[in-house]
């Protein structure tokens, strides 16, 4: 008696596994930079890498930040145990005031200098260059509001309006 060998039928398993290896690295290169690989056929995948190629980069960054966070606390800490931490100790709260009162002082203290510094140069180079007077600053404040109501009139300028009445 003879054996019939049953026929092998060809074997899919391996040229599966292949495509799937193809489109498993075809989707990691876009993943890892979408301009230069050629995206996924199905658009759900397509929009699934880009939604996970953005999500891990927000997450790398963020990590960034609190390890740059660490490492500047690290940092100020070490500084603040050192004889240069106990010499300026006061300076600890300027730069990082404890509570709302401290921090809005020191925001207004800012603010008041900033703002004022600003002033202060102007009015300084004013005074250097003699065009502080009052005649030629009415002058000119009165042709520039002669513009913008002109561009107003003709609705060139659209975030300003004239006023009505």
């Amino acid at each position: 008696m003879t054996s019939v060998q049953p026929s092998k039928a060809p074997d899919t398993s391996t040229s599966s596994s292949q495509s799937t290896l193809q489109r498993t690295r075809a989707n990691l290169a876009f993943l890892a930079n979408p301009a230069t690989a050629p995206g996924p056929a199905s658009r759900r995948t397509r929009a699934f890498l880009r939604t996970t190629r953005y999500t891990l980069k927000f997450i790398f960054w963020r990590l960034v930040r609190y390890a740059k966070y660490a490492a500047i606390g690290s940092l100020t800490a070490f500084v603040a145990g050192t004889a240069i931490g106990s010499a300026v100790s006061g300076v600890g709260f300027i730069l990082a005031p404890t509570g709302i009162l401290g921090g809005a002082t020191v925001g207004l203290l800012w603010g008041v200098g900033k703002i004022g510094w600003r002033g202060w140069r102007r009015f300084a180079r004013k005074a250097k260059d003699g065009a502080s007077d009052a005649r030629r600053d009415e002058k000119d404040g009165a042709e520039d509001d002669a513009k913008v109501k002109e561009l107003v009139e003709k609705g060139e300028e659209g975030g300003l309006r004239a006023d009505p009445w």
